[in-house]
């Protein structure tokens, strides 16, 4: 018997209809879920198409992430043009893309979603290895 992944994790957000409009329209994940839950809120599991984990909403007054400390972490093919469409689209960059301090070959940026939350995006190492802040 093993934990065999990740099922979902969640992050804060205060209007649900905004954030899966920021989450499904700019970041182009998919609606798994969209449920009634009690009188003002509604389950919402988003999925990035091919990957297992799930993003949940969850209540802002249930869960805070420090503004400096990214709510979410996502890996894109290329970080440039990815920001460049987002910038275009009016998010808000705390960094633009740049090389990674903590893995040579790696580009990254923070912007924040429909919440103020931070997001961080990098590419893979070249050789296919995900590295992480230190």
């Amino acid at each position: 018997m093993a934990i065999s992944r990740v099922h979902f994790t969640s992050i804060p957000v205060r209007d649900q209809s905004r954030a899966l409009e920021f989450y499904r329209d700019r970041l182009g994940m998919q609606v798994e879920t969209d449920a009634p839950y009690d009188d003002d809120w509604r389950w919402i599991f988003l999925r990035i198409p091919g990957a297992e984990t799930l993003i949940q909403f969850a209540r802002g007054a249930e869960m805070t992430v420090a503004p400096e400390v990214p709510a979410l972490c996502l890996l894109a093919d290329d970080v440039d043009a990815f920001s460049a469409r987002l910038q275009a689209e009016g998010v808000r960059f705390d960094t633009t893309p740049t090389d990674a301090p903590w893995a040579p070959g790696v580009r990254f940026s923070l912007f924040r979603d429909s919440e103020d939350n931070m997001i961080l995006m990098q590419s893979n190492l070249p050789e296919g290895d995900i590295a992480w802040p230190t």
